[in-house]
């Protein structure tokens, strides 16, 4: 070629990698030259930072990477990961209009009764709750069918979370009773047990709520928090941070680095309307579902917003899920409505488009976003099967 290898770099390295990727074929000289530079360079690192909303990375990181933390990634030049969250990020964005590929599992039921319950996913690995208080794990990389392996909590489970770190992986169940216990996967060891109505974990960090009291185990040692007199209706978690919603209608931001009287506050009058179910999800949203048909979304703790989704899906939803500015609604009728949103806080369910999948007449459980072998996966679940939806 006209310049020497090192002119093409430097100027290579002014241009974005999606161009680069289209310039490869350009001869097998300049392939071999973009090739080094995608696998060396920032370029792609440049690329998340310049499309990816920040407030975001955390998701679609633990999503990729369970047991490292985004600000964790020093190097800038593991261009693999960056490419691995950028590539999410675009599947996200136009995940309503893939098509899709489904399969379906059943988990092995001991009794005729039994059904799931809730059901958790991080990186490779599904844990799935069941009624009659049974834990299975599911490797999805490993097996076709649900792993047989299975822990008795003794009572009907109503959530189940995973932790982990570099050596760890532990399934924290919560009981209808409000018993927690804290399971080794790999062992299928119970390793320690508390008490808790709520819970919810990421990274290395478990979070646990009793009416008032909010305890963090984990990767420090224990704490403990107490709100004067507010029951905790709904926690999340965002790495050290975690995200509450109380009784009295506060929204509250609570940093590990700090201490109670460091929470950030924000107040939204409670809806008038029988509340169902309450989530939070990251970065700053909380999430209501209402008898009769109706969800509702409070978006940093400004303002709750209620819409009667009822008379659009026609279903009432069962399921919710929030991933990025993905929003995913399962119903009572089986149906999931896939939506794009680009503001929580502006949705109009009267003109807005859907994705809609059906797999089975039974209502929604449970709803989770995975990346099994860099293939994007919506898990599904049912009353007593599981549904695996790539999207293509």
């Amino acid at each position: 070629m006209i310049f020497p290898l090192e002119i093409w770099e430097h100027i290579f390295l002014y241009i974005d990698p999606l161009t680069l990727i289209n310039m490869r074929i350009t001869c097998k000289y300049w392939k071999n030259i973009i090739d080094q530079i995608l696998q060396r360079s920032t370029l792609w690192y440049k690329l998340c930072k310049n499309e990816i909303p920040e407030n975001l990375w955390s998701t679609l990181c633990e999503t990729l990477n369970s047991k490292k933390f985004y600000t964790d990634f020093h190097e800038k030049h593991d261009a693999k990961f960056w490419l691995a969250m950028y590539k999410l990020w675009i599947k996200c964005k136009t995940m309503t209009k893939c098509d899709t590929q489904s399969e379906c599992v059943e988990i092995p039921i001991e009794t005729p009764l039994e059904h799931i319950t809730c059901i958790d996913t991080s990186e490779n690995l599904i844990v799935i709750g069941s009624s009659e208080g049974y834990i299975y794990f599911y490797n999805t990389p490993d097996q076709t069918q649900i792993s047989e392996c299975a822990v008795d909590h003794m009572e009907f489970v109503q959530s189940v979370k995973i932790i982990r770190d570099e050596t760890n992986v532990i399934c924290v169940s919560c009981s209808i009773n409000n018993h927690i216990s804290f399971w080794d996967v790999n062992s299928l060891q119970l390793v320690n047990g508390t008490r808790g109505k709520l819970i919810c974990t990421s990274y290395s960090y478990c979070y646990i709520a009793l009416h008032n009291i909010i305890s963090i185990e984990g990767g420090i040692p224990r704490r403990t928090y107490e709100f004067d007199k507010d029951n905790v209706l709904a926690i999340g978690a965002n790495y050290d941070r975690v995200l509450l919603y109380t009784e009295r209608g506060y929204f509250v931001n609570l940093s590990l680095e700090g201490n109670k009287n460091d929470c950030i506050y924000a107040y939204a009058r409670p809806p008038n309307i029988r509340i169902r179910q309450y989530h939070v999800f990251k970065p700053n949203i909380v999430t209501c579902i209402t008898d009769y048909g109706y969800v509702g979304f409070l978006v940093q703790g400004q303002k709750w917003k209620i819409y009667n989704v009822f008379s659009t899906l026609c279903g009432t939803p069962t399921a919710i899920l929030v991933y990025g500015h993905i929003l995913v609604l399962g119903l009572d009728t089986g149906y999931v409505h896939i939506f794009y949103v680009n503001d929580f806080r502006k949705i109009n369910f009267e003109t807005i488009t859907s994705k809609k999948l059906y797999y089975n007449r039974s209502s929604v459980i449970s709803l989770n976003i995975m990346v099994i072998a860099e293939e994007y996966h919506l898990i599904v679940g049912h009353r007593k099967k599981l549904y695996h939806v790539k999207f293509m």
